[in-house]
């Protein structure tokens, strides 16, 4: 996982983070377009994520989600296996569909809402996102999210995920704390 260098040492401690699944909720899909304009004016082929502060290229045979927000992001098909769409059903045009309540389980840490910080995600698509960042609400502070691993009988996060960030505002509308 790349993380900027003033949360590392908050990342290491394995029982500071809390697990949680996620939820099942709303969102839009559609092939990518490199000649479209989507969201940032003047730049075709280009997303915005307001929650994350990062602008990221469409993949020629990628696809866009629009999230709970408004957030705009890539993803390669491989990512696809998290929403309840056929890719044959998908067009230029934006179509609503669920995620899917996957049963994965995630370590989670909430990270202070003074501390703002950098996480290099792969949705298939590699991008830079920021937490905490200025212009928009975080609630008590932006997440970062990575799947998790068994070791001796517990979870533990797994590094070798690239992790995620998820915004403190609307982490709850898409995670639920781990029952198991």
């Amino acid at each position: 996982m790349i993380v900027s260098e003033n949360i590392r040492c908050l990342l290491q401690d394995s029982t500071a983070w809390n697990l949680y699944v996620n939820r099942s909720y709303q969102v839009t899909i559609r092939k990518a377009d490199k000649t479209r304009e989507y969201n940032v004016p003047g730049k075709p082929g280009v997303v915005y994520n307001i929650l994350e502060d990062s602008y990221a290229e469409v993949n020629e045979d990628g696809l866009v989600v629009t999230g709970v927000a408004g957030e705009m992001w890539p993803i390669g098909k491989v990512a696809l296996k998290k929403y309840r769409v056929n890719m044959q059903e998908l067009s230029f045009e934006p179509l609503a569909v669920s995620t899917i309540e996957t049963g994965d389980v995630y370590c989670g840490l909430q990270i202070s809402l003074q501390t703002v910080f950098t996480l290099e995600a792969d949705y298939g698509v590699k991008v830079t996102l920021t937490g905490n960042h200025a212009g928009i609400a975080h609630g008590g502070g932006d997440y970062v999210l990575v799947a998790a691993r068994q070791e001796n009988g517990r979870f533990v996060p797994d590094f070798t995920d690239s992790g995620r960030i998820v915004n403190g505002a609307v982490f709850e509308k898409l995670y639920r704390p781990y029952e198991g």
